[in-house]
C-alpha cells in the first residue's frame, strides 16, 4: 500500500470509515492538524478520553497501557503519538506487535513529522513501512507541497466556500503568502468574507481593495516578530510587504519606530528606573500589548539596540541612492536586530 492523498481520507472519513490506526506522515503541520480535528469530531473525544505522547520522551509500556485502558463512560480513547521519526527502535519493535493486535477501544494515531525518504534507522523505517502496509492502519501523505499542487488546494478551499477564482488570483495569493498552507488559509479565510457571501468570483480587484489592510496588519505583525527576535517570520513579512508594493523606505521606517520605541523602553526601565506601568503610559503600548512587549523587551540591550539604530541609518542611505537591492537591505536590518 501507499500513502493516501488527503481527499482520499476525507472520504474515508465522509462516509463513516474509521481506521484503529491512523499515520500521519511530513512537515506539513496544517494537514496533520486538519485530519486530526476530523478524527476527534468523528470520536467525538474529550480530554478525558485522549492522551498525547511523544515518542522520543514517553515510556512504551506508558502508551501500550493507555491503549488497553477502557475509555471513560462510552466511545474510544485517542492516544497520540508525536514525533514517532524519534521512536527508539526497541520501542518500535514492541508497538509493531500493536498492528496486529489492536483494540477496537482505542485509535491510535502516529504522526511522523519529517520526510520518509530521510529515513535512516533501518528497524524505525521498517516499523513505518510495516505500519503503511498494515490493513489495520490509514497513512497519509501530509508533506509540504508544490507550487501546483498548491494551486490544486487554493482552488478546492475556495470552492468549499462557495468561490470561484482564477489561475492569476490563486498565483498572486501564493506568491505573497508563500507555501505555507496555515497562512495561505488564513488568506482564504479573509478574502472570502471580505467579499462577502453573494459575491461567488473573486478578482484581482478584490486582492487590490483588501491589500491595503493586510499591509497595515502586516506592518504591525513585522514589529511584533522583530521585538520577539523571530527571524523567519520577519523575513517572511518583509517579503510580503515587498511584494505587496508596500515602500521599501516606509517598511524601514516602521523598523526604526520599532527599535527607538524599545530602546526608550528600555532607558526608562534601566537607567531612569520607571515601573513598566509608567513606560507603557508614557509610550503609548497598549494594555493588552504590554504584557507581551515587556516579555520581548528582555530580549533586547541598550547597546544592541543602539547599533540597530546605525545598521538602519545606513540602509536609508543604501536604499536611497539605490546601490543595492532594497529588500535584501531591508533583510540585512531585520537578521541584525533578531541576532
Amino acid at each position: 500500500m501507499s500513502l493516501l492523498k488527503l481527499q482520499d481520507f476525507n472520504k474515508l472519513i465522509s462516509v463513516g470509515k474509521l481506521s484503529p490506526i491512523y499515520l500521519f506522515v511530513g512537515e506539513e503541520s496544517y494537514l496533520v492538524d486538519l485530519c486530526l480535528k476530523k478524527i476527534e469530531k468523528f470520536l467525538g473525544v474529550d480530554d478525558l478520553n485522549k492522551e498525547v505522547f511523544y515518542a522520543s520522551e514517553a515510556c512504551i509500556e506508558d502508551i501500550l497501557s493507555s491503549l488497553k485502558t477502557l475509555p471513560f463512560l462510552n466511545g474510544k480513547k485517542m492516544i497520540v503519538v508525536k514525533a514517532i521519526n524519534k521512536i527508539r527502535v526497541i520501542d518500535a519493535e514492541k508497538l509493531t506487535n500493536y498492528l496486529s493486535n489492536i483494540l477496537e477501544t482505542s485509535c491510535l494515531v502516529l504522526l511522523y513529522s519529517d520526510n520518509l525518504n530521510k529515513e535512516t534507522i533501518t528497524k524505525r523505517k521498517e516499523f513505518i513501512d510495516k505500519c503503511i502496509n498494515s490493513k489495520n492502519c490509514v497513512s497519509i501523505d501530509c508533506r509540504k507541497r508544490h507550487k501546483n499542487e498548491i494551486k490544486e488546494f487554493v482552488k478546492s478551499e475556495f470552492a468549499l466556500k462557495g468561490k470561484i477564482v482564477s489561475d492569476d488570483v490563486v498565483l498572486r495569493i501564493i506568491d505573497e503568502n508563500g507555501t505555507g498552507l496555515l497562512n495561505i488559509s488564513n488568506e482564504i479565510e479573509k478574502l472570502s468574507l471580505f467579499v462577502g457571501k453573494n459575491k461567488k468570483n473573486i478578482t484581482q480587484d478584490d486582492l487590490k481593495k483588501i491589500g491595503r489592510y493586510t499591509i497595515e496588519e502586516s506592518i504591525y505583525v513585522l514589529s511584533l516578530n522583530l521585538e520577539s527576535k523571530n527571524l523567519k517570520e520577519s523575513i517572511l513579512v518583509l517579503e510580503k510587504l515587498v511584494n505587496m508594493g508596500e515602500e521599501p523606505l516606509v517598511i524601514l521606517s516602521v523598523i526604526s519606530s520599532s527599535v527607538r520605541r524599545m530602546l526608550n523602553a528600555k532607558s526608562m526601565l534601566e537607567e531612569q528606573r520607571m515601573s513598566s506601568t509608567k513606560v507603557a503610559s508614557t509610550l503609548g503600548v497598549n494594555k493588552f500589548y504590554a504584557e507581551v512587549f515587556f516579555s520581548n523587551l528582555k530580549k533586547h540591550d541598550i547597546k544592541s539596540l543602539k547599533k540597530s539604530l546605525r545598521i538602519i541609518l545606513e540602509a536609508d542611505a543604501v536604499i536611497k541612492t539605490g546601490n543595492n537591492d532594497a529588500a535584501s537591505t531591508l533583510e540585512k536590518v531585520a537578521l541584525f536586530i533578531c541576532k
